[in-house]
């Protein structure tokens, strides 16, 4: 199978991701897990592990407030990032670790270097290994399981619906792998 690249960056399928998370160890599933599923960014995700309180874990979503995204061309300046019915157990698992003190920031290059790590050991192929693959990988899940939902992907990834069609809409999953990606999607936005 070919690898998805856009941007520079990877576009994991599900059995990617799974090879890469189990060459993790359990602090850095935690991590890649809250990355992936909720799409933000990486000063962002950051940020939340910060304020774990962001987190709304009965509505299914985490609040980023004013002031917490900090990308100068961002058009959002707050957003909710919804989360799918596996995203919230990743991050009510993540949340746990950060109340507990387990989890501690990362650098971009230290990141970059554990995913190339993980995905070495996974025998991957290492282009687009990069930090903003996680982002782009749900973003892209979502459009393929939901291409009808653009605009709420758009608002809760903190993108504007014209770079969700020229970058998002149109990715070559499988029909296996969209099946697959439905499993982690699930609950997404209050979807089944």
């Amino acid at each position: 199978m070919t690898d998805i690249i856009k941007q520079g960056a990877q576009i994991l399928n599900p059995d990617e991701y799974e090879q890469m998370r189990e060459q993790l160890n359990p602090k850095h599933r935690l991590i890649f897990d809250g990355m992936l599923f909720t799409g933000m960014r990486l000063e962002e995700f950051w940020r939340f592990v910060a304020n774990p309180q962001w987190y709304h874990p009965g509505r299914q979503y985490i609040e980023l407030p004013p002031g917490s995204i900090l990308k100068v061309k961002a058009k959002q300046r707050e957003r909710l990032v919804m989360l799918s019915n596996i995203g919230t157990r990743a991050i009510t698992d993540l949340v746990s670790a950060i109340r507990r003190k387990e989890i501690e920031h990362i650098t971009q290059a230290g990141w970059r270097q554990n995913l190339i790590r993980a995905a070495t050991k996974a025998n991957l192929d290492l282009r687009g290994i990069t930090p903003k693959m996680l982002r782009k990988t749900w973003v892209s899940w979502l459009m393929a399981a939901y291409p009808e939902d653009g605009l709420r992907v758009a608002s809760s990834a903190g993108h504007d619906i014209r770079t969700m069609q020229v970058h998002y809409l149109s990715l070559p999953f499988s029909q296996v792998e969209r099946e697959r990606i439905r499993f982690y999607v699930i609950g997404w936005g209050g979807r089944s």
